[in-house]
């Protein structure tokens, strides 16, 4: 049993991946649990609707003085800040060319929205207490929540899960193609037939490319079918979002089977991929409440790009320009990554 334990320890030692892994997970969990994860939101983006400057600039005082680091943004339409609700840059809209006072909370995040609501609690009582003209409709203010009005969890996790388990099992199964034919022997086979690098690419991953398809499909159907969640926005959209997403998670396991020498490196790969992308994507925890320098960071990720796109189609019915707007970013990440992939596959079937 010794000497079993000591060649385990030995092969342990020399297995720099899976020592790695087992060393430095934890420590990247720690750090970003410590560090990036945030569940209440240091800056609320409220938007304040007034057509006399004097009144917003009183209104904007008293929302500043509550609610300490807040991002306010003025307009004299309410379409205009509807628009922006729809589009996920306001959490909060004050209406105060209504009278009783209007305000508009984005119920999409049950989280979110309720520092929102607790923001208007602290905001209708300095109203009141106020001295100014707004103080007489403080008392009789109309509360609307928008989206997600009885503040359900299940539309918003149930919509992020299509992002997450596509990110996992797309990256994951395409990441162990290239590297198991090397595992096995098998790769020499496919240079003698002399395959190309994107032939061996579309060839691989045309088969997990129908395979996410038919996963997207079910998540919907069973978030339709078990929790009435179902897609207010356009189906088109959303399936050519999709389309891109699918193309950018292949691209990059596509990329670690090129990188990994057998499947077990391919697979830690993956999995060190994935942890941030879960952690720092906004799936769980409210995006703008990350420090600044871990939203640059989730910003590069597709996943927080898709899960806008998903959520917005799903809740808010967003406009196309919008999901337009997410798209590039995800787009950009998979040329990227498919080039450098396409690249690297070059060399390692001259190599082989």
């Amino acid at each position: 049993m010794l000497a079993l334990a000591g060649k385990e320890t030995v092969q342990l030692l020399r297995d720099r991946a899976t020592l790695g892994m087992l060393l430095g997970v934890p420590l990247v969990q720690v750090l970003l649990f410590g560090f990036a994860i945030e569940l209440t939101p240091k800056s609320l983006p409220v938007t304040l609707v007034s057509s006399a400057p004097d009144t917003a600039a009183g209104l904007e005082d008293i929302v500043r003085e509550e609610l300490g680091g807040v991002s306010v943004h003025h307009t004299d339409s309410m379409a205009s800040a509807r628009r922006l609700l729809s589009r996920g840059e306001t959490v909060l809209v004050v209406n105060a060319d209504d009278s009783p006072i209007h305000i508009l909370v984005d119920a999409t995040d049950p989280v979110l929205a309720g520092h929102a609501l607790a923001a208007v609690e602290r905001i209708t009582r300095r109203l009141v207490a106020s001295e100014s003209e707004l103080a007489e409709f403080a008392n009789e203010t109309v509360l609307e929540k928008l989206f997600n009005p009885g503040l359900r969890t299940q539309p918003y996790l149930v919509s992020g899960l299509l992002g997450m388990i596509l990110t996992m099992t797309l990256v994951m199964m395409s990441a162990l193609t290239v590297a198991r034919e090397r595992e096995r022997g098998t790769l020499e086979g496919l240079v003698m037939l002399g395959v190309r690098p994107l032939e061996l690419a579309v060839g691989k991953l045309a088969p997990y490319f129908l395979l996410g398809v038919m996963q997207g499909l079910a998540v919907l159907m069973v978030a339709w079918l078990a929790f009435d969640v179902t897609v207010t926005g356009s189906a088109i959209l959303l399936a050519a979002a999709s389309t891109v997403f699918y193309v950018a998670n292949l691209a990059l396991g596509f990329l670690f089977s090129n990188l990994a020498q057998a499947q077990m490196p391919a697979m830690q790969m993956t999995f060190f991929f994935f942890l941030p992308s879960s952690l720092l994507s906004g799936f769980m925890f409210p995006f703008i409440a990350m420090p600044a320098w871990a939203q640059r960071i989730g910003e590069l990720l597709p996943l927080t790009h898709f899960l806008r796109v998903v959520r917005g189609l799903v809740l808010r019915d967003v406009d196309p320009s919008y999901v337009m707007g997410e798209l590039l970013p995800i787009a950009a990440f998979a040329i990227l990554t498919l080039a450098i992939a396409l690249w690297r596959c070059g060399r390692q079937l001259r190599g082989a």
